[in-house]
């Protein structure tokens, strides 16, 4: 039922419905989950260990076994059970940048509910200190500081027991910047004098382009710019605009991973080739590869061209400071490996549909369904057999092939949305959505604006 995204009570629930009896009580239920979670637990660091073994040998295709050589790059990412800062249960992975497979997990709870129950209670009580003498063993409070603190309480301590675990060190973290992860670790100096670089996620620095580009335009929307009209509305910095200038950064970053020279002059292009017009064409830096006029050029077709979704030089001095600061050299330097953190949100993806977020889930659930979820992102479903095996279960013809035939799947989908045209077919679905809201809303007159009615 965990696979499911199920507990107790849907298993209740089901068997209700089906006329079949109650499977286990709620008794049962806890001893049950007690060797599941065993099992599960087992089974994920095997996996891992052995994750950690092909990392390793793929970081370092010279088989020698230097000091040098247990340095590995690693994508270190939280996740929350609940939207916002106010989780009580955060969870952190730790991936490999050249397997792409999960190396460590951490998950810390801030509640227990054994303690919620006995704490309303009379605390003079035979009842309460007999439950007190031998609750701090089961006692599932792990994390005592704010929600927001958990990241980087579990991503020190994975980084603390790399060595004792697999004989590696994680000396470059590739973070999205959004807690003070990467702070907590670098202070806590797990290698003594060997320093943890920070590398950046591309996929989060691309997004800082479109954040920066909203803001202004919500800061500046009731201002006049020196061409005496708004930043925003038709031919003005539109969601489309904005939408195709992160994606253009990113793509910038992406096809020119370890070339810091042309990654900065690519960015720049991006800028210019939007300031381009008729009359003042800027398109010394673009690439024949993306944009009109050089093709135009090339063609001799100059004549004809006219540029179409320029943006004018009143909107591009105003987000001239934002290009600036996006293209500077030192946040670049951290983009040159082109490592995003993809990875990570995919197993996050992974650990919440096992344990859906509109349920409540205790800290023994949720480190259950984060090592079902690593046993099934690292090595397919069929992974799943092994904590079936540790618990003296026997898999069914019918169990394996469902494993075949889901792993078959998930491939092949895998393989679909990675192809060009894939990406393409998204891109231009997102673009047409943007422009179709867009022109509702200046048919409507803009009927939503924060504070403005």
């Amino acid at each position: 039922m965990r696979c499911l995204g199920s507990g107790h009570s849907d298993l209740q629930t089901f068997c209700g419905m089906m006329n079949l009896p109650p499977l286990v009580q709620k008794g049962s239920n806890q001893h049950i989950k007690e060797i599941i979670s065993k099992a599960v637990s087992l089974a994920e660091h095997e996996r891992m260990r052995k994750a950690a073994g092909r990392e390793y040998q793929f970081a370092h295709n010279d088989d020698s076994d230097s000091d040098a050589n247990r340095n590995i790059d690693v994508s270190v990412d939280g996740t929350y059970m609940t939207r916002g800062h106010s989780s009580i249960v955060g969870v952190v992975t730790l991936i490999g940048c050249v397997t792409g497979k999960v190396l460590d997990t951490g998950t810390l709870s801030k509640t227990c509910k054994s303690c919620d129950y006995w704490n309303s209670k009379d605390k003079t009580s035979a009842e309460y200190r007999a439950w007190k003498s031998n609750h701090t063993s089961d006692c599932t409070v792990t994390h005592n500081g704010s929600s927001g603190g958990m990241e980087a309480n579990i991503a020190s301590s994975l980084f603390s027991r790399s060595v004792e675990n697999y004989s590696l060190r994680y000396t470059r973290f590739i973070g999205d910047g959004d807690t003070n992860s990467f702070k907590t670790v670098s202070e806590s100096k797990p290698y003594k004098e060997i320093a943890v670089e920070k590398i950046e996620c591309v996929g989060h620095v691309q997004k800082r382009m479109g954040t920066r580009l909203r803001k202004l335009k919500n800061v500046m929307s009731g201002k006049t710019l020196s061409d005496g009209k708004k930043i925003g509305g038709k031919g003005r910095l539109t969601d489309a605009q904005i939408d195709s200038m992160q994606s253009y950064y990113g793509n910038a970053i992406r096809g020119n991973k370890q070339d810091l020279m042309a990654m900065r002059e690519a960015v720049l292009a991006i800028y210019f080739h939007k300031l381009s017009s008729d009359d003042k064409p800027y398109h010394s830096m673009c690439k024949e590869q993306w944009c009109k006029y050089k093709k135009a050029e090339t063609a001799n077709q100059l004549d004809s061209f006219k540029h179409q979704n320029s943006l004018p030089a009143a909107i591009m001095e105003v987000i001239k400071p934002i290009f600036r600061d996006l293209s500077h050299p030192d946040l670049l330097k951290k983009c040159l490996d082109g490592y995003t953190q993809n990875a990570n949100e995919s197993i996050n993806n992974i650990i919440w549909q096992i344990c859906p977020k509109n349920k409540y889930h205790g800290l023994k659930t949720v480190e259950i369904g984060v090592g079902i979820a690593t046993l099934i992102f690292n090595d397919g479903s069929k992974a799943l057999k092994r904590p079936l095996e540790l618990m003296k279960l026997t898999c069914g013809k019918f169990t394996q092939n469902y494993f075949q035939m889901t792993d078959a799947n998930r491939i092949k989908q895998s393989e679909k949305r990675k192809t060009e045209a894939s990406l393409e077919a998204r891109r231009a679905k997102r673009r047409k959505r943007l422009h179709l809201e867009e022109n509702q809303e200046e048919e409507e007159g803009f009927p939503y604006l924060a504070g403005a009615h």
